[in-house]
């Protein structure tokens, strides 16, 4: 399984359909069959650019499933990454110890190591307080926050969800919010998960049996979120930490994915599809 997370560029596409048999996420043809290197190419969260990837496919005739979070539809916001990746984007500067930090964060830090300090500090710990998480950065920081207004952009609305349908594309559930599923109390797993895949079903036409767990870690799902997800007959969910699927995979609630982003060139891509077993497992992804 190797999702996009932004547009699926041209050259991706066909390099993937040059190598693979490209299949739906959704579909029991990756088990099923003859000798064959199959994939699946996924995009999460229903970023407004992932349509024209939908379009990247559908005109040379292939299928990818697109994983919607419903709350960036019906009342745009920033994510919360990309308000992390604002707030951090300027010079950098230590950060004091806090609930977040206890040990605090200092500008010496690599750039890129400095901002994956704080995505992996708000997976970890923000939970329900996210806002709270951003509003503190953004004192250390002095950057203010992005105003909500910028967001409606960003993501597509429920014609364009239904667009993607149109196009003979797969849609699945990504929660309503995009928060860690598992640092969340049962309760609001339930809220996350069954508002989104219910949402879903009153927007689309066709069915909403999938659902990608936002982040998508080992640690980003629990037996909860797997229950939760069961009781809604849920066909599939699918991680993010990287590996590949053998034909003999049978835990419907993890298919692993690796990614594939716009930053890739298309050795990257070419090297990947030559040896997914290697540059798609889970030590080299994570």
């Amino acid at each position: 399984m190797i999702p996009t997370c932004s547009a699926a560029p041209h050259r991706h596409v066909d390099l993937l359909a040059d190598r693979f048999e490209i299949v739906a996420a959704g579909s029991d043809d990756w088990q099923t069959g003859g000798p064959a290197r199959r994939v699946a190419i996924t995009l999460d969260d229903g970023y407004r650019d992932q349509a024209q990837a939908a379009e990247i496919l559908a005109t040379r005739g292939l299928r990818g499933s697109f994983f919607i979070t419903t709350g960036f539809v019906d009342h745009p916001r920033h994510a919360w990454w990309d308000e992390i990746a604002w707030l951090t984007g300027g010079d950098c500067l230590d950060l004091p110890p806090s609930r977040w930090l206890p040990a605090g964060l200092p500008a010496a830090v690599d750039p890129t190591r400095f901002r994956r300090r704080v995505n992996t500090a708000y997976k970890m710990l923000a939970a329900d307080a996210g806002e709270e998480f951003l509003d503190d950065l953004a004192g250390w920081t002095g950057r203010p926050r992005l105003a909500a207004e910028r967001a409606a952009d960003q993501w597509m609305d429920w014609d364009a969800v239904r667009g993607l349908e149109r196009l003979g594309m797969e849609v699945g559930a990504h929660s309503v919010t995009h928060p860690v599923l598992a640092t969340l109390s049962a309760a609001r797993q339930h809220q996350e998960i069954a508002g989104s895949v219910r949402r879903m079903r009153e927007e689309l036409a066709g069915p909403v049996d999938l659902f990608s767990y936002p982040v998508g870690a080992r640690t980003s799902f629990d037996e909860t979120s797997r229950a939760e997800l069961t009781e809604l007959g849920v066909r599939r969910a699918f991680s993010f930490y990287g590996g590949v699927n053998a034909r003999s995979h049978e835990d419907p609630m993890n298919i692993v994915r690796a990614g594939v982003f716009g930053d890739h060139t298309p050795e990257v891509v070419a090297a990947m599809s030559a040896l997914p077993g290697v540059l798609c497992s889970p030590a080299r992804h994570a």
